[in-house]
């Protein structure tokens, strides 16, 4: 997976609550239906609940996703599920020890009706917690002391069931406080830590098996060195846009900490701009992105500058690239498919906007709830 698609990936993945994914099954008696947001196999709702993780439930009417109001709750067998607390809308349930246990909800519907329906659920001792940066497929990486580090995890039995809960982070960092953890969401299959302290070594193990993680904290004024990308030769079509990013680099260790302040500007004005102002901000002409919009004005070779000013203890990192800008050709062409390439580049290649680059979110968030329950994980 590359650094992006894995971006896309842990954006959808920190989005399922809000788009609605959730795992239900219909109580019992009929009456309504029990759901939890989730993330993996969403249309399992038997999934067992880690000893010590915590799992939110909802009840709603039946064939909606229209939240009835639940009055009280209470489980069959409280030291094996335990119910926490009761917050109007939902309910907070904590797994205590392994074994299965009925959850007894009394809810009120939009008609005020009472309504009282079972379901059961159960508790189950995960075996199996492979650990990956978000990142990178890479064992190693590094990040910047103060800014989010995010770990995917993947919880299971034995035989291969997904274990669901959160306030449940099972695993052990060396050396101790090196890394706070910030956030686990219930939906979401990643650790969300913050680095602190700059440390040369850091490792995360697992306290249920054998999978561990290794990275380093760094000053961002440590990193000296970032390159450039842009694709497709970097070429532009007369009036489009497109965008131009730079990644940092340390040694062949990945840095996934890609936030640094980002300038721009245009060497040839007479060719095409350049800034780092995206869509939507109103504030100064930079960003944490990593990322410049070239805008072709007209024909010749663009020459731009991207400046990371946190860099290098403060001094900066000065980056130059060059895009071709054309119409029916670009400098440099020669050849009968020419004209095809800048076919190709009018028709898909070249970014409309700015806000262009984003268009594939909301199409891959519609469709979250089915690809996460489809995704497989390595284990």
């Amino acid at each position: 997976m590359t650094p992006v698609s894995k971006r896309l990936a842990l954006l959808v993945a920190l989005s399922v609550p809000a788009l609605g994914c959730y795992s239900k099954a219909t109580g019992y008696e009929g009456k309504f239906t029990f759901a939890y947001a989730s993330g993996v196999e969403i249309e399992n709702f038997v999934k067992p609940i880690a000893p010590g993780a915590k799992l939110d439930v909802v009840a709603f009417a039946n064939g909606t996703e229209n939240e009835l109001v639940i009055t009280s709750a209470k489980s069959s067998r409280p030291g094996i599920v335990a119910v926490e607390v009761v917050r109007d809308r939902s309910l907070v349930l904590k797994g205590i020890e392994p074994g299965t246990a009925d959850l007894e909800i009394t809810a009120r519907d939009g008609a005020g009706k009472v309504l009282v329906d079972k379901m059961f659920l159960h508790v189950a001792k995960p075996t199996v917690h492979p650990l990956e940066h978000a990142c990178t497929e890479e064992s190693d990486a590094v990040y910047v002391s103060g800014e989010r580090v995010d770990i995917f995890h993947g919880l299971a039995t034995s035989d291969g069931r997904p274990v669901i809960g959160y306030a449940y982070a099972p695993v052990r960092v060396e050396p101790e406080g090196a890394l706070e953890l910030i956030g686990q969401p219930q939906a979401s299959s990643a650790y969300v830590f913050r680095a602190r302290k700059a440390t040369s070594s850091v490792k995360i193990r697992s306290k249920i098996d054998d999978h561990a993680l290794s990275l380093r904290i760094v000053d961002r004024a440590a990193l000296k060195d970032a390159t450039l990308r842009c694709s497709d030769e970097c070429r532009i079509v007369e009036g489009r846009e497109r965008y131009v990013s730079a990644r940092v680099r340390m040694g062949e260790a990945p840095v996934c900490s890609q936030n640094a302040l980002t300038r721009a500007r245009s060497l040839t004005p007479e060719i095409c701009t350049v800034t780092a102002k995206l869509d939507g901000d109103e504030a100064a002409d930079e960003n944490r992105e990593q990322l410049a919009i070239v805008k072709g004005l007209k024909f010749g070779v663009c020459k731009y500058e991207l400046t990371l000013p946190e860099l290098d203890g403060g001094r900066g990192v000065r980056l130059t690239g060059e895009a071709k800008i054309g119409n029916e050709s670009f400098p440099g062409d020669s050849g009968a498919d020419a004209a095809a390439e800048v076919r190709q580049l009018r028709r898909s290649l070249v970014v409309p906007s700015a806000a262009g680059a984003w268009w594939l979110a909301p199409k891959l968030l519609a469709l979250a709830c089915v690809g996460l329950s489809r995704r497989r994980r390595r284990r």
